[in-house]
């Protein structure tokens, strides 16, 4: 695996998430995934899926610039900023984030295992 091939399936990640592709994230997503949502909120996969499926989060756009991909044995870390539309209950946000994601292979499959953002503040 390589920068290239990494950034691949993160941009299919993404691109599940503004599809609601439930399935699609269901194979990307690990068991044991840790989401650390902006506002410190702790989710994991299960509970990030419920929210995708049931309409109540509904990821409009996401766009990532400078971003960086490391590489530490079977795990990848993608840091950079998210700028994300989104409904949120119904509520239409525009965020940019800070983030970093952790991709792991594990048995030949890399899935995510950590997603923690932080807002970026406008000044």
């Amino acid at each position: 695996m390589d920068a290239e091939e990494i950034m691949v399936l993160e941009r299919q990640r993404r691109e599940a998430m503004v599809k609601a592709d439930v399935a699609a994230l269901d194979t990307l997503l690990d068991d044991g995934l840790m989401w650390i949502h902006a506002t410190a909120r702790a989710d994991t996969k299960q509970g990030l899926l419920a929210s995708i499926a049931s309409g109540k989060t509904k990821y409009l756009a996401i766009d990532c610039s400078d971003e960086s991909v490391r590489f530490y044995g079977p795990v990848a870390v993608i840091s950079g900023i998210a700028d994300i539309q989104a409904e949120i209950a119904g509520e239409q946000r525009t965020l940019q984030n800070r983030f970093t994601i952790l991709w792991h292979e594990r048995q030949g499959r890399w899935q995510v295992v950590n997603w923690q953002s932080t807002t970026v503040r406008k000044p």
